[in-house]
């Protein structure tokens, strides 16, 4: 049996038989350098790390510079360590190319004992728990068994960057169902616009605490469909939680239509390229799905990056359908493209 354990001084004999085996090979998922290893022989400074490997869950811990806060865990079968890993709460900018959510590694002598698979399941768990949805998980172009390992657990290869294979895994975490109050994401808070602050994004003026470049011309078309007080359809301001700045918004093409309800969203250019987006456009979707609702979405053909991110969430391509009892439209040459989200998760650990 596998079990994913808060790391502990008691388990300290066989941490280091684990590290032996690895043989000077990185350890990935256990914040472990080699060039540690004279300090941490010694008794106490071992226990001070492991006290420090448990404070970085903690969002207020200070960490240092690159370091995000992140459950650190090892992998154990039958009362003894036989790997690491760690689910890291938010991505960096090097994390979103290579590192992702969650790094792991299993001893050599145990491998291909299935420990990967199950040890990812439960991760995949953890990160559920934190709200997080997608979870990245990359690993080395050459490493096979590690790329099926993350594919046998519901992961969609993105891309290949510079030799790392980039996969994304829907975790499930839960959600409340959509209302007329802001919607909570890790990285963010989505707060309906009110009448007020909506007139004075039509009237031009600048607002305290509203990023360079907001609203864009897409917020105020938002805004512009408002006809009363804000409601759960309403367009909501992307408030950034690092900053308290708002850098864009997201919300419904109106109520839902026969349970579907279409979303819209953007971003300051400053807010992109961070993985900002998935975030939120994952919270939002969540909160509609917990709701009932299935959620739909057009981009621009060259819209790549949105692509990209629908794409992570689950979201496919889709003809244009056509009234009740006609055949379906074929897509037309520079149209909006359609993306319908497949909302059915696989359950972690499935075949």
């Amino acid at each position: 049996m596998i079990e994913l354990v808060r790391p502990t001084v008691d388990l300290s004999d066989s941490w280091w038989e684990m590290v032996d085996d690895f043989g000077g090979e990185t350890v990935h998922g256990s914040s472990y350098r080699s060039s540690d290893r004279e300090l941490l022989r010694d008794r106490t400074a071992f226990e001070e790390w492991v006290d420090w490997l448990g404070r970085m869950e903690r969002s207020d811990e200070a960490l240092p510079e690159g370091r995000v806060p992140s459950s650190n865990r090892w992998i154990v079968r039958d009362g003894r360590v036989v790997g690491t890993i760690a689910v890291r709460h938010a991505l960096t900018p090097s994390l979103l190319v290579e590192g992702g959510h969650i790094g792991y590694a299993v001893a050599p002598a145990v491998r291909r004992q299935g420990i990967a698979r199950e040890a990812l399941g439960l991760a995949l768990g953890l990160a559920a728990s934190r709200g997080i949805d997608p979870v990245l998980v990359t690993c080395d172009a050459t490493n096979t068994a590690s790329a099926r390992t993350i594919t046998s657990c519901g992961g969609v290869l993105e891309d290949e960057r510079d030799g790392v294979l980039r996969h994304w895994v829907r975790s499930g975490a839960p959600a409340q169902p959509i209302g007329p109050g802001p919607v909570e994401t890790r990285e963010a808070r989505l707060v309906p616009v009110t009448s007020e602050e909506a007139a004075a994004m039509r009237a031009g003026e600048r607002r305290a605490g509203w990023a360079e470049g907001y609203p864009r011309e897409d917020d105020l078309d938002a805004v512009g469909m408002m006809t009363s007080g804000p409601d759960a359809w309403s367009p909501r301001h992307v408030v950034r939680r690092s900053d308290g700045l708002v850098v864009g918004s997201i919300g419904c093409f109106g109520p839902p239509d026969a349970g579907v309800v279409e979303v819209g969203y953007g971003l300051v250019p400053q807010a992109r390229g961070g993985g900002l987006m998935t975030d939120v456009l994952s919270g939002m979707v969540r909160s509609l799905e917990a709701a009932g609702l299935s959620v739909v979405a057009h981009t621009e053909p060259g819209n790549v990056a949105s692509h990209r991110v629908l794409a992570r969430l689950g979201f496919e391509r889709a003809d244009e359908p056509g009234e009740p009892g006609e055949p379906v439209r074929p897509r037309e040459a520079g149209a909006e493209w359609l993306w319908a989200r497949q909302s059915d998760v696989r359950g972690v650990g499935d075949a």
